[in-house]
Order: structure tokens, then C-alpha cells, then sequence
């Protein structure tokens, strides 16, 4: 690492614009979209026939779960990683910031050759480094190198280079001016370099490849013949994460380009996506025509504890990876924030794009893996999927990304590491189940997998492990107005009783302080539960007291999903849980579908 971490915090604003760091070119270069629409947009049609699409909830999994935290390590040093599966079957990955896999000196950018898989372990081989790799463009004293995608096509390496900002000041890693391809027909051993960036201004200089499986071999199947004559690469403009300090404007556009798979290095060969005529995309020369495939100005914790020291209102879109998933013919891609994962499916390339994933990880500190330690919990940024660790059946796969920063103690994740994430497609269902007061749909459910806004430490598997003596909560560091704990499953059940048990309760949060009830998720949409009652009476304050059980009973419902929510209480804004119990009894009165 150069200086600060790859992540530093932040404390305070700074007047970046003032002191002439941003600095673009012509408005026209830079066709910036920042919109206070807090709604996702893709497949901007704005060129062609039709109108843009306002992007909802994703409906193609029925569950997603990713882990807690890093599960499968490596002896590497670095972070980023942007990997590819190449056609001599080994996965080729740079590094930013570090060593690779090698005890030699760390520079700004690694490539590394990576044998072995998660489940029987990982060996690499460092290649090459720092100028062997690529060229600073811009001034060394105010950025360096770093990795932002690699793909394999026909043998050949395509590695995707940007200069972000350095150094140790509130600019460094918030602005990147620059960006280029370099290439290598050894298999990442030597580099050929383009003699000027091929992206500058701002504008489309953070790339990550469209990744297609063993040496690209996939696109064919995707894409037919003609389509797949190409190599297809994502881009941001101004920053590869929101820009901590107002460099520059953060990303909420995601672009789309293509280039013929031989010529991904001649800038003059690449098209940009710019618009749908019917369902069919059109493509242009011209970088200033570009149309983004994803538009998402959400923020995330918009309001923080702490705020004068940890960064918050973070843009969602960032630097990550888009991989192909043959067996559900599904696109993913992996973004991140600086406290959550933010994942999207597509049906094609350029969408359109649906969210169907927001993975909270809460507000700093996080927890290592180590004995005796809380965790471990953490998220991670550099989010990618490698794929040739996709299941079979293209339900599991492996998510790559890093932390350092923040951390409570234990082993953080500063080097090539995976933890497992598993969907499981939706397939609309009647539900069947029977009436039995003994059957705890928290445990016999199809696909269990629980659901929260946060878990401070990590374990979602307490609340339905039928231990009610383990506490967790979901102190996250923000000041949240809505809480909630539950389950999704991958076929819908009826119930109609829900018993919820607290956990610990503290002086600053604990238990809910308002509209505590329970819902159901049908057809992807939360629902009151009808005609619900709780006994004891819940209290709405501390006196609802630790480890108290509170008992739901409702008119009998239908869900592929239940969850209890409502307003955090205690000035920290958080509550706790030890189990949630889930039944159908025959007891109730009320009718399910």
C-alpha cells in the first residue's frame, strides 16, 4: 500500500473543485449524468425506438446469500484482483498495492498466475510488475497504477490499467484521469504497452471485461457468431468508487463498449453502447455519444454516527466484474459501496439491469477471523466473480473483494481470497405445506436463508439455530428508520404465527421503538400479515427486555419470505435478536392461497 490505504477515511469536506483538481476538458468530452433520481435506470433508449426503463427489486432469484466474511484465503499480498480464466486453464489476476504471490517487492501493480481451486486450496506465481506491466500517464508524484479488469481471449491477456490518484492526502484514491489496455501473448510472462493512454479526461477510465468463461469460449453461445467477434468491456467515468473527497463527480452510470477481439489495444476499434433499437443494441464511435446500461443514484448511509470520521452517502456503482452465467443465461455484476455489496443480473449485456442483492455489512469496525474473536464480518471492495468457480449448475460461485481498513482485530482480507454466494433462480409455486404446530419453517424451510438489514456480528445463523440463549444485533453505525430480521425460502409456505425472542439489550438500542409486525413477501413485495396480534403486549422500550419471547399470530397468509419489522429504538438506532420461529398451526382462522 502507498501511503494511506487504498481506502482512507475521510474527515470533512474538502473544496476540490476551488483548488482546480477537476479538470475535464470541454463539457462535451465529459458528459456527465448525475440525477437526484433515486430510482435505477437502465436500458437507456434515449437513441433509439421505445423509453428508458425504470429498473425495481430483481425477480429472478427466489433466495441469494452470500457470507459473512472471507472464508477461503491464499499467500498473497494485495488487493483488486480482477481475474480471468485463460485457455491453459489457470486464472491470470493483478494486484494492486502489494507483492502478489511472491515475497518481492511490493509495487503498484502485480500480475500473478493462479492455479488450484476453493475447495482443495490456491497456489500462484508472480509474472510481472509496476513498468512491465504498464505506464503512469499522468504526473507519477500524483498517481499510479492500478488493475481494473483482464480478460483471455485466443491466448491472449487483455489488462485494463488506470492511474488513480496517490499519495497521503484527502485526494488520494478519488480521482482517475487515465486509463489503457496492455496485452501479452505469453501468458501475462512479458507486456506490450500502448504508446498514450487510450482513455483520458475523465471519461470511460475505469474498465473491467465482460468475463465469458475459459478463454471468453462462452460469448458464442450468448451472443451468436457475429456478436461474439468482439470483446466487451464496462467503464466508469470520473472515479472507480464514489469520489470521498468531490475530486470529481462519482459514478452513477455504468457504460458498455466493445472491441474486435484482436484489436482490444486500438483505441480507434472500439464502439460504446448508445441506445436500443427495439431490443437490438446500437453502437457508436464516438465516446461522447455513449449511453449508460445502468443508471442507479442511490445512496447508501446517507445519515451516520461518526460521520466527521467515516465516510458516508456513498454512490453505489464502482469498479467490480460482470461474468456471464451460462447455465442461467444471466449476466452479474458485482458492486460495492463502502459498506455494502450491491449486485445486479441482466438478461444481455446491456440489460436491462435489476438489483438483486444489497449485502449491509455495517458501519466500521469489522471483525477479523481469529480466535476468540466477534466476528467475522466484513464486506469488501473490488467486488468480482472468477468464473472458473462456478458451479455446474450455476447456482454457487465465489465473490472476491478486500478490506483492511477498520478493523476490530483478527485476519483482514489484503489478499487474493473468495467466500461462497448461492442463488437459487425463482420458479412461481403454489404453496402446500400442511398444517403442524411443530413444524419450525425456520429450520425445515426449502433453501432457509436469513435475511437482515444488518448483522453487527456477522451471524445470521443464530437466529434460527434453536439456541435462544445466542444474541445478535444490527448496530450498523447509522441512523436508521427501519429494521428488520427474517427469511426468504425457494418456494413459497402459508403460516400464520411468527414467535420472535430478543437478545441483549444495551443502553443505546436493542429493541424495536415502533410499528413492530410482521410481513410476507409475495410476488417479491413485502406485506402486512392480516390480522396480526402479539402477546405479551410488546412494549416499545428497553423493558421489552433481553431474551423475552413475543408471540405473532395472524389470519393465515402465504409467502416465499416473512420477516418481522419496524422503527430501531434507543438513541443508536438498533435491536437485537436470539430466534425467530416461523409455523403454520391449524389453530388460526383464515384462509391461505
Amino acid at each position: 500500500m502507498s501511503g494511506v490505504g487504498r481506502r482512507r477515511f475521510i474527515s470533512g469536506g474538502t473544496a476540490a473543485l476551488a483548488a482546480g483538481l477537476w479538470a475535464p476538458g470541454t463539457a462535451s468530452a465529459t458528459p456527465w449524468s448525475l440525477s437526484s433520481n433515486p430510482k435505477v435506470r437502465t436500458g437507456d433508449t434515449s437513441r433509439g425506438a421505445g423509453t428508458a426503463e425504470e429498473a425495481t427489486t430483481s425477480t429472478f432469484f427466489a433466495t441469494v446469500f452470500v457470507e459473512n466474511a472471507t472464508s477461503v484465503g491464499s499467500n498473497s499480498d494485495g488487493d483488486l484482483w480482477p481475474t480471468c480464466w485463460a485457455d491453459d486453464d489457470a486464472l491470470y489476476s493483478a494486484n494492486g498495492d502489494g507483492r502478489g504471490f511472491s515475497e518481492e517487492q511490493r509495487q503498484d501493480i502485480v500480475v500473478n498466475r493462479i492455479t488450484g481451486d476453493p475447495e482443495s486450496g490456491m497456489t500462484g506465481e508472480r509474472l510481472a510488475a509496476a513498468d512491465q506491466v504498464g505506464t503512469i500517464w499522468g504526473d507519477p508524484d500524483k498517481y499510479n497504477r492500478k488493475p481494473t479488469g483482464i480478460v483471455c481471449v485466443g491466448g491472449r491477456l487483455y489488462l485494463a490499467i488506470q492511474d488513480l490518484r496517490t499519495g497521503t492526502d484527502d485526494f488520494a484514491f478519488n480521482d482517475a484521469p487515465n486509463a489503457s489496455v496492455s496485452w501479452s501473448d505469453d501468458h501475462g510472462r512479458t507486456w506490450q504497452t500502448t504508446q498514450q493512454p487510450m482513455f483520458t479526461d475523465y471519461v470511460f477510465t475505469t474498465i473491467f471485461f465482460l468475463d465469458f468463461g475459459r478463454d471468453s469460449r462462452d460469448a458464442e453461445d450468448a451472443l451468436g457468431t457475429e456478436a461474439a467477434r468482439y470483446v466487451y468491456a464496462y467503464g466508469l467515468d470520473g472515479n472507480w468508487r464514489d469520489s470521498l473527497s468531490d475530486t470529481v463527480p462519482d459514478p452513477v452510470d455504468l457504460y458498455l463498449a466493445r472491441a474486435p477481439k484482436e484489436a482490444v489495444e486500438k483505441r480507434s476499434r472500439w464502439e460504446f453502447f448508445a441506445g436500443l433499437s427495439g431490443a437490438a443494441p446500437v453502437w457508436t464511435r464516438e465516446v461522447t455519444a455513449k449511453q449508460p446500461v445502468l443508471h442507479d443514484a442511490r445512496r447508501q448511509y446517507e445519515t451516520f454516527r461518526n460521520s466527521g470520521r467515516y465516510p458516508h452517502n456513498l454512490s453505489v456503482i464502482s469498479q467490480g466484474g460482470v461474468v456471464y452465467i451460462k447455465q442461467l443465461e444471466r449476466y452479474l455484476y458485482t458492486s460495492w459501496t463502502e459498506y455494502t455489496f450491491e449486485f445486479y443480473e441482466a438478461p444481455a449485456p446491456w440489460g436491462p439491469w435489476r438489483l438483486f442483492l444489497t449485502k449491509d455489512f455495517g458501519g466500521y469496525p469489522w471483525f477479523g477471523r481469529g480466535a476468540r474473536r466477534p466476528g467475522p464480518k466484513n464486506g469488501g471492495y473490488g467486488t468480482t466473480i472468477p468464473s472458473k468457480f462456478v458451479s455446474a449448475d450455476g447456482t454457487s460461485m465465489w465473490v472476491q473483494s478486500n478490506w483492511w481498513v477498520g478493523n476490530s482485530g483478527g485476519e483482514a482480507a489484503y489478499t487474493f481470497n473468495l467466500r461462497k454466494l448461492t442463488l437459487r433462480p425463482f420458479t412461481a409455486q403454489l404453496p402446500a405445506n400442511q398444517p403442524d404446530p411443530r413444524d419450525n419453517l425456520a429450520h425445515s424451510g426449502e433453501a432457509v436463508t436469513p435475511i437482515e438489514k444488518c448483522a453487527h456480528y456477522g451471524h445470521g445463523e443464530y437466529y434460527h439455530d434453536g439456541d435462544p440463549t445466542k444474541s445478535e444485533d444490527s448496530f450498523d453505525q447509522e441512523n436508521k428508520d427501519l429494521d428488520f430480521w427474517g427469511f426468504t425460502w425457494a418456494k413459497p409456505y402459508r403460516m400464520n404465527k411468527v414467535v420472535y425472542t430478543t437478545g441483549k439489550m444495551f443502553d443505546d438500542g436493542g429493541w424495536f421503538g415502533a410499528n413492530l409486525r410482521v410481513q410476507v413477501r409475495q410476488d417479491f413485495q413485502w406485506v402486512d400479515a392480516p390480522n396480526a396480534n402479539v402477546a405479551p403486549r410488546y412494549p416499545y422500550d428497553s423493558s421489552a427486555g433481553p431474551f423475552k419471547t413475543f408471540t405473532f399470530t395472524f389470519a393465515t397468509t402465504w409467502g416465499d419470505g416473512v420477516r418481522i419489522v419496524g422503527k430501531p429504538g434507543g438513541s443508536a438506532c438498533f435491536t437485537s435478536i436470539a430466534e425467530l420461529e416461523v409455523y403454520y398451526r391449524d389453530s388460526c382462522c383464515g384462509s391461505g392461497s
